[in-house]
């Protein structure tokens, strides 16, 4: 049975399910996705424990890189696909390669 509160924002006041970010321990409204303040030690526990854990968004052309091990849409640079994070050329399959080609392009309005 997932933890309720109530969001302590100006503007939302909604009963909701919060969810933690697991690396900085912020306790975040799923309404609103502002920080709710005031959230106790044992409350952020349980949080984690029942799995009330918030994730990070992938895009649909996120690729993992090699080196840093960051997941994300690359960039192109002097027409060459690299990673965002540390500007590693990415090693992907062609035909992928094109479909991330055109993400980048029309700057990923499907997603």
């Amino acid at each position: 049975m997932p933890i309720s509160i109530n969001c302590n924002n100006k503007g939302c006041g909604k009963y909701q399910e919060p969810l933690i970010d697991p690396k900085t321990g912020d306790v975040y409204c799923s309404n609103c996705d502002q920080i709710i303040q005031g959230i106790s030690h044992f409350t952020k526990v349980q949080l984690k424990t029942l799995g009330q854990v918030r994730r990070p968004l992938k895009g649909a052309f996120a690729i993992k890189c090699n080196k840093c091990k960051i997941e994300a849409l690359p960039k192109l640079i002097d027409d060459t696909l690299v990673c965002s994070g540390c500007n590693t050329p990415s090693n992907i399959s062609k035909p992928f390669e094109i479909l991330v080609r055109k993400a980048i392009k029309e700057g990923n309005k499907d997603l």
